[in-house]
């Protein structure tokens, strides 16, 4: 369960670098479609793997959240790199 939340919140990073929040909903539906089937014939249940599913879904938001979050603090540096104020003189 380790790796599909390191493999969620690495996607969710990716999306948020390159697309609107929108776009969580259809990758979280898509998640939640592939996670059950596999927690049951891993023989998790479906209770485990409806609990791996929640976790993975909270873990790819937080992704998201982490990957937006450094697209615009990439931006603001950016941004502040090519808007130099210039140095006041000494008078």
């Amino acid at each position: 369960m380790t790796e599909l939340l390191i493999f969620s919140f690495l996607a969710g990073a990716v999306l948020g670098q390159r697309f609107r929040v929108l776009m969580l909903l259809p990758v979280t539906f898509v998640l939640v479609l592939t996670v059950l089937p596999v927690g049951l014939m891993t023989s998790l249940g479906l209770l485990g793997g409806l609990k791996a599913a929640v976790f993975a879904a909270i873990a790819l938001q937080a992704g998201y959240l982490f990957g937006s979050g450094a697209r615009f603090a990439l931006a603001a540096t950016r941004a502040a790199r090519v808007f130099a104020r210039p140095a006041k003189a000494a008078r």
